[in-house]
């Protein structure tokens, strides 16, 4: 198949790079890391995978044989957030996140290919695709603690909230064991331009409200910061002024240093 725009990009890049000093794997990549050269390499493999499904997402649109192209291009690195997280945790997922559904999948023990083919099954629409049953390409997976979502912007948010709630609220108060561990972090993904939403407002200002009165929430909001929305550029700063709220703790990382996520 012909190379697209962003596979001859991607392969130009990666051509201009240089290799640094040898370096045993199993030792961290920098002082200060527990990220190992074994784990870079693991999840760089990921990171590829889901590029590679990007492009196989073109091209079996352009055959007729699949039906939804958004990629995950340029979000590679919530791979990182993938691997430090458990299977166990609940994760809703921005339509970006391949990289972090192909790890999470083989952090519970799966095969690579395995995650690989949920995603192509989706693309083209099957039947037995265990996410949506074909009905729309989304990342979930019932046994991977992955909670299907549509690519409707920020509408997962306020449920990522609630999942929360539900996690600390079955522990803590009436004591029943839910669907996930007591100590499990939900976390939830999503793009700068998705913070301008009506549904994330109201997902943050809700964490913040519950929080702000000494409920626990056990959750990670992951916001991928690319600088633009679609085709409107965000405005620089915006996104950490519009997520400093009281009880909700802000940091930040280079999405391209898996070392730093």
């Amino acid at each position: 198949m012909a190379r697209d725009t962003v596979e001859t990009h991607f392969t130009q890049a990666v051509a201009t790079l240089k290799a640094g000093p040898a370096r045993d794997p199993g030792l961290p990549v920098r002082e200060g890391s527990s990220l190992t050269g074994e784990q870079c390499m693991q999840l760089f493999r990921r990171q590829l995978d889901s590029r590679l499904l990007d492009i196989a997402a073109r091209w079996l649109k352009e055959r007729d044989e699949g039906y939804y192209t958004i990629g995950s291009a340029g979000h590679e690195g919530n791979a990182a957030v993938a691997a430090a997280l458990r299977p166990t945790d609940p994760a809703l997922l921005h339509y970006r996140s391949g990289a972090f559904y192909l790890t999470r999948s083989e952090q519970a023990g799966r095969l690579p290919e395995q995650g690989i083919r949920d995603v192509l099954m989706g693309l083209a629409a099957a039947a037995d695709e265990p996410i949506a049953g074909g009905r729309h390409k989304v990342f979930g997976h019932p046994d991977l603690a992955v909670i299907p979502q549509t690519s409707t912007i920020a509408s997962h948010l306020p449920r990522s909230v609630g999942v929360a709630f539900a996690i600390e609220r079955a522990a803590a108060a009436i004591g029943e064991q839910a669907r996930w561990p007591a100590d499990a972090v939900a976390v939830c993904s999503f793009g700068d331009a998705s913070i301008n939403h009506a549904s994330a407002l109201s997902g943050f200002n809700t964490a913040s409200y519950a929080t702000y009165q000494g409920q626990a929430l056990p959750l990670l909001f992951v916001c991928e910061d690319n600088g633009i929305g679609i085709s409107v550029r965000t405005p620089k700063g915006w996104v950490e002024a519009a997520l400093r709220r009281p009880g909700i703790e802000y940091f930040a990382a280079d999405g391209c240093d898996l070392a730093a996520a």
